[in-house]
């Protein structure tokens, strides 16, 4: 097959945009919203994709000082009921300081709450500080449209959609900050994005839809969709006619992956499994050859030999605890579903913790319970307070990876550097093992059989999906989309 220079060109820029996403860290500055934002001597906090919250999904956060000391910014969080009493999550993280402007921004999980307040102080000179009520926790998910006329497609949108007017320049690189979008349209007519921030969305399961012929300044956009439609990781990137009834159709046609039911999935099964006891028979066992001997040692030692037994209990309590002990009075273990659509993935990870004594478990980066518990999150790092032999599984931010399961041209191809096993497609079966750096076009194989953690996702993802198990990681290849049917595979 020989490609001409205009479909390498096309495909060089693909990637490269690609590339750009993975490489990007840093968003965009978000715009004041009143009710999620506060501003006092020279700090400003804002929360929300242009002000607007998401609960049950994470949330861009950014903090602005202008020539100020470093500060330390506090959320408290109740998300507790009148039934249950209150229930407190707490977000704290130190923002740098320094002459001129300082932004320090993050992404936070916000759950359902009834109140949430927020300082930021700087010794004991508070810079911002601000409230939400109840009536703010809006779990909708966000329809962002970037036009100059914005109102031109009201119409394309249902009556209780939450359309969102956000300027270019305010869309971040991240893809966790759009987890509370669902959609984003896009017409050309207003000023560009970043290439960065669309593939970013993309990614991060929103369907960007790319309405009518973009200016040249735009052409990049186009060239993500590929022939029409394409996957970029959860979502999907398509062209659409500069209508509003075209887009209506697409918004209705478009199936997007369910990511809190996969993390759900993943943390089903127990994934730390509890150090092994002894049995009671051993016990009993144990016990009653220690009463014996200490029976006899009173009988035919006396005073003497009931001290015997004593130190002999001693003894037998210290070395069976040094035997039977854990290795670590912390165990845990973790799992990652990785969706794939092209070059980029979106990884949902669920690592799950279990304390023998009672303690607060630490866990790295930025998380929240699926289990209700409060907890805190302090400079990045996840703390919940856990009783003697209890567990917790946290979802973990969503992040970013290269997939290393892909559709290339109709097969299917391991981009990583590990085999892959337990291949399956949805509605084709069982497929070989894939040895990294190989493809293969699927065939029919066997049905069923499969792992437990496959056959709970494969009941969250549509014919065609492709998934495979490494070590703590299941992969997914999204199928590609038919660019006729509104993004549908």
């Amino acid at each position: 097959m020989h490609m001409n220079l205009a479909t390498a060109g096309s495909a060089f820029e693909r990637r490269s945009i690609v590339r750009l996403a993975l490489g990007m860290c840093l968003a965009a500055v978000f715009s004041l919203a009143p009710q999620a934002a506060a501003q006092a001597g020279g700090g400003r906090v804002e929360l929300g994709l242009g002000g607007h919250l998401v609960v049950g999904a994470w949330n861009p956060l950014q903090v602005t000082v202008r020539d100020a000391a470093p500060s330390v910014l506090r959320l408290r969080i109740d998300e507790g009921s009148l039934l249950e009493g209150p229930r407190i999550v707490r977000y704290s993280a130190s923002v740098p300081g320094g002459s001129g402007v300082t932004v320090f921004q993050d992404d936070l999980y916000l759950p359902a709450f009834r109140s949430l307040s927020w300082t930021l102080a700087s010794g004991r000179t508070v810079l911002a500080s601000g409230s939400l009520g109840p009536g703010d926790a809006d779990p909708r998910p966000l329809q962002i449209v970037l036009s100059a006329s914005p109102g031109s497609w009201r119409g394309a949108f249902a009556a209780d959609a939450r359309i969102v007017d956000v300027a270019a320049s305010d869309l971040p690189a991240r893809a966790a900050a759009f987890d509370g979008v669902q959609t984003l349209l896009l017409d050309g007519s207003a000023a560009a994005p970043r290439a960065a921030s669309i593939a970013a969305a993309a990614a991060g399961g929103v369907q960007v839809m790319l309405a009518g012929a973009l200016p040249a300044s735009q052409a990049s956009f186009a060239r993500l969709a590929g022939s029409g439609a394409a996957r970029l990781g959860a979502g999907v990137v398509e062209r659409v006619a500069a209508d509003p009834a075209d887009v209506r159709a697409r918004l209705a046609a478009w199936r997007p992956q369910d990511r809190s039911a996969l993390v759900q999935a993943l943390a089903s099964e127990r994934l730390v499994q509890p150090p092994a006891t002894p049995g009671q028979p051993l016990v009993l066992a144990l016990a009653a050859a220690y009463a014996l001997l200490a029976l006899l040692g009173l009988r035919f030692g006396g005073t003497p030999g009931l001290a015997a037994g004593l130190v002999l209990a001693i003894v037998v309590s210290l070395a069976g605890w040094r035997l039977l002990r854990p290795p670590s009075p912390e165990l845990s273990a973790s799992r990652t579903v990785v969706l794939g659509g092209g070059e980029l993935a979106l990884a949902l990870q669920v690592e799950e913790r279990l304390t023998l004594p009672s303690r607060v478990a630490s866990l790295p980066g930025a998380g929240h319970p699926l289990s209700g518990l409060p907890y805190t999150v302090d400079d990045g790092v996840t703390h919940v307070e856990l009783p003697r032999w209890n567990a917790v599984a946290v979802a973990a931010r969503p992040m970013l990876r290269p997939a290393a399961l892909r559709f290339e041209d109709g097969r299917l191809a391991n981009a990583g550097a590990g085999l892959l096993r337990d291949v399956y497609v949805l509605g084709l079966g069982r497929q070989p093992d894939l040895a990294a750096g190989a493809s293969r076009r699927p065939e029919p194989g066997e049905e069923g059989g499969l792992p437990p953690v496959l056959a709970r996702l494969s009941s969250l993802l549509p014919a065609g999906t492709a998934l495979a198990l490494a070590p703590e990681v299941v992969w997914v290849a999204l199928p590609p989309v038919d660019p006729g049917a509104g993004g549908r595979p």
